[in-house]
């Protein structure tokens, strides 16, 4: 009778225990504005109290005890830790459906541990078995720290662009990104935090053992270890697809799906581009073309742009503007279609922009269009290939007829933007060259850019080096070197008769380009155009247009169709309302937009009329 009362009470605690489980949880989510719905908590109220009872009677330990904690935490962060920021940072309700799906996820996570656990313990060895679970707890912690993390650099949850920048990035680019938002002092503190939280996890394991082991193992406890153990596990085979996080790594996905599309229709999309031949620059004017990418380079930080500014950062570019105004046009009020590179030029490479509802994949390239023009392509870049997959950069550079990478690897690129200027002793002089090149600016770390002869612009003291507005401006100044002997080597030697520089996007100097913390800053970009003599004569229209057009405003994802009107090369892919270089050109302040529709140009307060 004894037995059967002391069984009775247990019973009632361990219910009592998943009940408070269950009830806190979801005022949690009530609490923080993310209530996940009656229609979603009430059908799996019954399996969840079942399971967190069944794992107290398999296990003896207490779900809300020492022993127990190592676990219930796992499983708790990863209940509330995306709604939670998501609510943190936009204010607002997330899906229901996706709330019920961290919740039952971080539940059936939670009771995998602890009926894997008390299944271990059971076969012995107590040291490796807490040792293996604290180990475990951290693995499992890893993507909601990840999401902490963000959070607190940024004071903004995961989204699909911060998503997309991480699938995309190589383990250097990892190290600038770590060092140049924690710093060496906070990330050895992170891993010391580490360090004691596997300490604390071992010994509440070794806590667990001794209660788990306190009573004599029966049939009916591993048996109920062993059915939630395939239970929790086909749970989370189900649910964990589709919670918050994994539903936008699904959009990341998909959308690397869809960029591995566009090497698949490239040769029928490029055998479909008609252009006349006849009519374009190459039969008119032999010579060469360029397009310089410029990376992370802000006008804002630019003498040449900028006035104010107080650092001499152009001073070729500057006596350019000023000198031979007639032959290098300067635009005041260009804008990135967004603030990384791979979705900027994506777009300004292609077809696609932000007002023409076209995909990547179904769109033809500069490289396509030159190359039917009468031109031989070249690509050199400084930029490593990206990612685990072509990023749809690396896509488009691999279609031209000759492509480089100084780091011809999966990595980010250490080499100054000099080591550029070899390749074009490549190039014919003697055919009609079109040549991109790529080159990495002023890419965080700022200091990273530039070799010790281009510091000319001291740091102040006490003030980090690798972020700072003087590292910065020593970046724009190496590249403005960069572009003067690009300039020169073609001028001299290729038979230069036009030549584009463009960024991919701006720069925030204190938070970087990160676009789920927006400002205008980061989208401010220069653009320029060297227009040879020659050119200028041949194409007289096209150069009076974009003369006309140095100060209307002007977003980098319709290159493509500029560089299309420059070439003289249009098409049934080209729209002549997107050509800065045709009196066609029909966008304005008002009807432009940044961020991929997101913010009319009209937001930005730095903003003037449009002359």
């Amino acid at each position: 009778m004894k037995h059967i009362s002391m069984n009775q009470d247990r019973f009632i605690r361990w219910l009592a225990a998943a009940a408070a489980y269950f009830v806190c949880l979801i005022a949690a989510y009530i609490d923080f504005g993310q209530d996940m719905g009656a229609k979603y908590f009430m059908p799996i109220l019954i399996p969840v109290l079942a399971a967190l009872v069944l794992v107290q009677y398999g296990t003896r330990v207490s779900i809300f005890s020492k022993a127990a904690l190592p676990n219930l935490l796992t499983g708790v962060i990863w209940c509330i830790t995306f709604p939670l920021l998501y609510q943190w940072t936009y204010h607002s309700v997330w899906y229901q459906s996706k709330i019920c799906f961290d919740f039952v996820v971080g539940t059936a996570g939670f009771v995998l541990l602890m009926a894997l656990e008390g299944a271990l313990f059971r076969l012995g060895y107590e040291k490796i078995t807490a040792a293996f679970m604290s180990v475990l707890n951290f693995l499992c912690l890893v993507i909601p720290f990840i999401q902490i993390t963000y959070y607190c650099l940024f004071w903004h949850c995961l989204s699909p662009a911060s998503l997309m920048a991480l699938y995309l990035t190589n383990y250097r680019e990892s190290i600038d990104f770590i060092q140049s938002n924690l710093g060496l002092l906070p990330t050895l503190l992170i891993f010391a935090g580490f360090a004691l939280f596997l300490y604390g996890c071992y010994h509440c394991h070794r806590e667990f053992g001794r209660r788990t082991l306190a009573e004599d193992t029966t049939a009916g406890r591993m048996g109920a270890l062993s059915f939630l153990t395939i239970a929790m596990i086909a749970a989370e085979g189900w649910y964990l697809p589709q919670t918050s996080v994994a539903d936008l790594w699904n959009d990341v996905i998909s959308y690397v799906d869809q960029t591995q599309e566009y090497s698949v229709g490239h040769d029928e999309r490029l055998n479909s581009l008609m252009i006349d031949r006849n009519m374009t620059l190459p039969t008119k004017l032999p010579g060469t073309v360029i397009v310089v990418i410029g990376e992370s380079a802000s006008r804002n930080y630019m003498k040449a742009y900028t006035p104010s500014f107080p650092y001499e950062d152009t001073p070729w570019l500057s006596d350019k503007f000023a000198n031979d105004s007639s032959n290098f046009l300067k635009f005041d009020n260009v804008y990135s279609s967004w603030s990384q590179t791979v979705p900027v030029l994506q777009r300004a490479l292609t077809e696609q922009s932000q007002y023409n509802g076209k995909e990547f994949f179904d769109s033809a390239s500069i490289v396509d269009v030159a190359k039917k023009a009468g031109y031989e392509t070249w690509w050199f870049s400084n930029q490593g290939r990206y990612g685990q997959y072509d990023s749809a950069i690396t896509l488009v550079a691999k279609t031209a007829d000759h492509a480089e990478w100084t780091d011809d690897s999966y990595n980010f690129s250490d080499k100054y933007d000099e080591a550029l200027l070899q390749y074009l002793t490549q190039v014919d002089p003697s055919k009609n060259n079109f040549i991109v090149l790529h080159i990495m600016g002023s890419h965080i770390y700022y200091n990273n850019r530039y070799p010790s002869e281009f510091n000319k612009f001291e740091t102040a003291e006490g003030d980090s080096t690798v972020s700072s507005v003087q590292s910065y401006a020593n970046s724009i100044l190496y590249t403005d070197y960069i572009l003067s002997q690009i300039f020169d080597y073609a001028q001299k030697n290729l038979n230069l008769q036009a030549m584009v520089y463009f960024s991919d996007h701006g720069e925030n100097i204190e938070i970087s380009h990160n676009p789920d913390v927006f400002s205008f800053d980061m989208v401010r970009i220069p653009m320029w155009t060297y227009l040879s003599p020659s050119y200028q004569q041949i194409m007289p229209s096209h150069t009076n247009a974009l003369r006309m057009h140095q100060s209307r405003y002007f977003t980098n994802d319709m290159l493509y169709d500029m560089i299309c009107g420059l070439l003289n090369a249009p098409s049934a892919r080209y729209n002549p309302e997107q050509d800065f270089a045709s009196f066609s050109y029909g966008f304005h302040r008002n009807n432009l937009t940044t961020m991929l529709g997101q913010h009319p140009l009209l937001e930005d307060p730095a903003g003037t009329e449009e002359k």
